[in-house]
């Protein structure tokens, strides 16, 4: 504020002696000039007057003394514009004159004159022509320079006044400055300390003037501010808390639908990086579904509304922010469903594959005990209750398998041991091979490394029997099985290899989930359940490893799995 209005009191006192000087510069230039025509045009008269009177002697007596010293040039031009004498420049080299602006207006008015530039002697000249007898011209002319340096000459009194003037008004600006800036500076310091934080400061009051006065107000609004202020944080800091502990989204806005509040939870939602309050949510979600709910007035904010977000499922409920009965944005409370209805998804398709592969062996079942009733055909009845008997070690199966892929996911405690893998196929091998040599298919291990692993023996050994099982029951008479293993990069890799039917590619994506079947009619009648390979890779998920298919249809199948081999315990 102190250099404000020194610059203001300065700049009005220097811009006052500005405009002054400017305006007397120009007064005394006008009158100069005024001046210097008038000398210039009486020039021109007593040279007319000479000529009229052929007085010679007295002609050459004026330009050589009464003209000396003056710097003042003497021009005759005859009535056709050509120059018959010049005091200063060689008449054979000038041009025809009567094209000058003051030889014009002269042939007009009697008497013309201009500033301008001379191509004759080089330098800017005031001319002043007077027409006499016949319409010949005497011109006298003056070198600008000369006007300008006694224009000049008064410049130094001005730059003195000038700097007398500025040494005084800073004194006495700085002196009543100083006498109104101390009780706003300190005032200042004040406020500069409130706004860093300490909400304590006031000001000092010593007067009961304006200042005073300002003071005291300053002091009361301080008050007031520090109360509204510790209030205001602890409601945010409340508020803040609650939001961020939020397992939903909480967006407002505004009516031009820019943003006023949004929660972490509702920046994850929407991927979103950055501070973006105060900038238009459209813009930066840019859903049409979204669009849609916070574009649309008549939209029933009682709903909730279940939309699509890149990739996302998100359920989402709107209401009006009314404050004073008038309309000021809408909030929004924002909910991602998508992990929850990919479980509804499973949930429902499970129970009703499970409904299914139950409801088949129990019907038959049902069906061939209620025949069972009026057979009394000895032979008919041992078939019928083989029958029976099959379908009930399905359903037992069935059961089995959903029993053990729920122990699974449920990641219960197992025992966790050093595992052998050569022991574990040996294992598997002995136990699989009578079922092999009941359909005529070679089962071999074509590698017997002894590799260390860390896991359940248990889990391994089933993945194992699932797999050989699976390549047993879908191989035909003369097919060959292979076992092996092997250690790469760190890893346990354990292949089963048979010489099957294949699988098409379409299928080989969706092997893996529950009750998928390649063909369902051979895999029923083979005496799968549908859960085996789902309970492969789960398997495979609680060793950290992965599982890989390779299979060509009419040539046989390969399912590796990849093991990482962990630091024995």
């Amino acid at each position: 504020m102190r250099r404000k209005l020194m610059i203001a009191i300065m700049g009005t006192v220097v811009l006052s002696i500005i405009l002054i000087t400017i305006l007397f510069t120009v007064v005394v230039d006008f009158e100069h000039e005024l001046i210097i025509k008038q000398t210039l045009k009486d020039n021109n008269q007593k040279v007319i007057n000479l000529i009229h009177s052929n007085n010679i002697v007295n002609l050459k007596s004026f330009f050589e003394n009464d003209l000396k010293g003056t710097a003042t040039r003497i021009t005759y031009i005859n009535n056709l514009g050509n120059v018959i004498y010049d005091s200063e420049a060689n008449t054979d080299n000038m041009e025809n004159h009567n094209n000058r602006p003051e030889v014009k207006e002269a042939r007009e008015k009697g008497i013309g004159s201009s500033i301008r530039y001379s191509e004759s002697v080089k330098t800017n000249m005031m001319y002043f022509a007077t027409v006499f007898h016949e319409d010949n011209i005497i011109r006298s002319s003056m070198a600008m320079k000369e006007i300008s340096s006694f224009e000049s000459s008064f410049f130094k009194y001005y730059l003195v006044i000038l700097f007398v003037v500025l040494i005084i008004s800073i004194l006495i600006s700085y002196k009543l400055i100083n006498l109104m800036i101390r009780p706003i500076k300190d005032l200042e310091n004040v406020t500069s300390e409130i706004a860093q934080g300490d909400l304590n400061k006031r000001a000092r009051v010593t007067s009961s003037d304006e200042i005073g006065h300002l003071g005291n107000t300053f002091n009361e609004m301080a008050d007031k501010l520090q109360n509204t202020i510790n209030t205001s944080l602890e409601q945010h800091n409340r508020l803040e808390a609650i939001l961020t502990s939020m397992d939903s989204g909480i967006i407002a806005v505004d009516k031009n639908k820019k943003i006023i509040m949004i929660n972490p939870y509702a920046e994850k939602i929407f991927d979103i990086i950055s501070n973006v309050i105060g900038e238009n949510f459209l813009d930066i979600i840019r859903d049409h579904e979204l669009e849609y709910i916070f574009s649309h007035e008549n939209y029933d904010t009682k709903e909730s509304a279940t939309i699509s977000f890149r990739g996302k499922t998100l359920r989402l409920r709107t209401a009006d922010i009314i404050d004073g009965g008038v309309q000021m944005g809408t909030v929004a409370v924002i909910q991602d469903i998508t992990d929850l209805r990919k479980l509804e998804n499973m949930r429902s398709q499970f129970v009703a594959n499970v409904s299914h592969e139950l409801k088949t062996p129990l019907t038959s079942i049902k069906g061939f005990a209620e025949t069972l009733k009026d057979v009394e055909d000895q032979q008919i009845r041992e078939k019928f209750l083989n029958i029976i008997n099959d379908e009930a070690e399905r359903l037992t199966r069935l059961i089995n398998d959903i029993l053990i892929l729920s122990d699974i996911e449920q990641h219960r405690e197992e025992k966790i041991e050093n595992l052998n893998v050569k022991d574990i196929i040996a294992d598997v091998y002995y136990l699989m091979k009578n079922t092999a040599v009941s359909k005529n298919i070679s089962l071999s291990i074509i590698s017997d490394r002894s590799i260390q692993i860390v896991g359940n023996s248990d889990r391994l050994k089933q993945m194992l029997i699932n797999l050989v099982d699976n390549a047993i029951k879908y191989s035909e008479n003369g097919d060959c099985v292979f076992i092996g293993c092997e250690e790469k990069d760190n890893n346990c890799i354990i292949w089963v290899e048979d010489t099957g039917f294949g699988i098409p590619e379409k299928h080989i994506s969706r092997l893996f989930e529950r009750f998928y079947r390649v063909d369902k009619a051979r895999s029923r009648s083979k005496g799968g359940t549908g859960l085996g390979l789902a309970i492969v890779k789960h398997i495979v998920l609680s060793f950290g490893g992965s599982i890989e298919v390779k299979s060509t249809v009419g040539e046989g199948s390969k399912f590796i799995v990849c093991l990482p081999m962990k630091v024995k315990i």
